[in-house]
């Protein structure tokens, strides 16, 4: 029996696996505020934290998931991705990211995590939430860029960010409107340029995604 041909139908499947990731918070939303008896807009410090911790928890499976799935069944092993960026790539990266990094500032009519900043407490787990959401990002973008190179057999351009834009941002145009959501458009054809930059390594791409996401 010949083996199943891999094409960039199966790329697309993963990226949108990805992508569904992030309604793992959604459908927790629904369920967790009956499960502690208090309403998601009546959430104490305590609650809040509950929910990050949970929302961790699940985006972090689920990647975990889609890497060793991505290798088993499509012999796609994001992990192995180690090319080394060269000094025109790291410096576009940082031009990518220092752009990316002024236009939160501007949106938020400030520093992001002083605007955001409460206490020391939701500080801390507000941030390690940011930082699982950005595994998810990258994963959404690792394999939306496979994606498009397969599809399209030519390198080069952000696939991996334009299919994050037209995904994740397209969900913030529609909850959260227009405003809010071409910002994560536009952030998200940034990230994906950023993981261009960094020849699609994921390692650097997610530190300095995981890095310009938090500010």
């Amino acid at each position: 029996m010949s083996q199943k041909r891999i094409g960039a139908s199966d790329y697309l499947a993963l990226a949108l696996y990805a992508f569904a990731g992030f309604g793992l918070e959604v459908v927790l939303s629904m369920v967790l505020p009956s499960i502690l008896g208090v309403k998601g807009s009546e959430y104490t410090l305590l609650h809040q934290c509950i929910h990050w911790g949970i929302t961790c928890l699940l985006w972090g499976s689920m990647a975990l998931f889609l890497i060793r799935l991505s290798k088993r069944k499509y012999d796609f092993d994001i992990m192995k991705l180690n090319a080394e960026p060269n000094a025109r790539g790291w410096l576009l990266a940082v031009v990518v990211s220092v752009i990316a990094i002024a236009a939160t500032t501007a949106v938020w009519e400030g520093f992001k995590p002083v605007q955001e900043y409460k206490d020391a407490v939701r500080f801390v787990f507000q941030n390690v939430y940011y930082l699982f959401e950005a595994g998810l990002i990258l994963l959404t973008i690792a394999f939306g860029q496979k994606f498009g190179e397969t599809l399209f057999k030519w390198g080069g351009l952000p696939y991996g960010g334009i299919f994050l834009a037209l995904t994740w941002g397209l969900i913030h145009i529609l909850l959260q409107g227009g405003a809010t959501g071409i910002y994560a458009f536009f952030m998200s054809i940034l990230y994906g340029t950023i993981y261009i930059m960094l020849s699609k390594n994921v390692r650097y791409a997610y530190v300095v995604i995981a890095v310009v996401f938090v500010l």
